[in-house]
């Protein structure tokens, strides 16, 4: 009995979504795919001299301190396809320092990024639908990542966070590269005692092709930290960041990007949201090594 409501379900779902959706998925993706997705370097410089002296002039080319920004930012995945899964597996390192240099005072040097976030996730191949939205698979997922840091900020440890996360997603699109909601639970070990949370979480890749060389990549995520015993002075209630490229591909695998990310975080006792706004270009470099599609 229990079996044929679970044909009747796929029939229904089968109906619904038209005849072009594959209920035995059996792709042409089997095996590795080694990819780096990218490995860009963002960099700029900034020198001004006597800036105080013409603080009055309606210049604004003259004001400000001299300054150095540099960005490093790399992508890797390694990723398995089976026929009714796939494990994507990916390190992600990112590492940013802005060196201020004041006409008078002395000089500041902070780190604007510094990310290192190892992931691995069991997707459970279950639909694909083929003509909605360019076409895209359906199915849930787990995922264990950890976040840590190259070096730490003085005076604070070094952050070490274990999340788990369990929910769906939409993945392998045409122009929805990934799509998820889910729940998750996670462990930071960054002080002395772990501090332990629960939340939701959703988030969207979106991939346009403008012209044969040109695309446009969207990313935007969103983490509400529904229970946490953090302590009031560092309590997260959630994080929002939102990420626009346009890559032009210059020559072979060499591309250079126009970009502007935006991140949001709002504390749970603080009436006010903190903000990061970064403009800037970069040069990347990406490669696949391994192409589970050509097997």
């Amino acid at each position: 009995m229990k079996k044929t409501k679970w044909i009747l379900l796929l029939l229904i779902l089968k109906n619904l979504f038209g005849e072009d959706t594959d209920l035995d998925i059996d792709t042409t993706k089997r095996g590795w795919h080694l990819e780096l997705k990218r490995i860009s370097l963002n960099f700029s410089s900034t020198s001004l001299k006597n800036q105080n002296i013409y603080k009055d002039f309606s210049n604004s080319r003259i004001r400000g301190n001299s300054q150095i920004v540099g960005q490093t930012f790399g992508e890797f995945d390694a990723n398995y396809y089976a026929k009714r899964f796939v494990i994507f597996n990916s390190l992600l390192t990112e590492y940013g320092r802005n060196i201020i240099s004041p006409e008078t005072g002395p000089r500041i040097d902070n780190k604007t990024l510094d990310r290192i976030l190892l992931s691995t996730d069991y997707t459970q191949r279950i639909w694909d639908f083929e003509n909605m939205l360019g076409g895209f698979e359906l199915g849930p997922y787990i995922q264990l990542s950890y976040r840590t840091e190259f070096t730490p900020q003085p005076g604070l440890n070094r952050i070490k966070i274990l999340r788990f996360s369990s929910g769906f997603k939409i993945f392998e699109g045409n122009y929805i590269k990934n799509l998820y909601l889910s729940l998750f639970g996670e462990e930071d070990f960054t002080y002395q005692r772990p501090v332990e949370s629960l939340g939701i979480q959703t988030g969207i890749d979106v991939k346009q092709k403008i012209q044969d060389n040109v695309n446009v990549s969207y990313h935007f995520s969103f983490r509400d930290y529904l229970i946490n015993d953090y302590k009031p002075s560092h309590n997260p209630q959630y994080e929002l960041e939102l990420d626009i490229r346009m890559d032009t591909n210059l020559y072979k695998n060499l591309s250079i990007a126009p970009f502007i990310t935006f991140y949001m975080l709002k504390g749970r006792f603080f009436k006010e949201v903190g903000t990061n706004v970064f403009i800037g270009v970069s040069i990347s470099y990406n490669q696949i090594f391994m192409n589970a599609s050509q097997k």
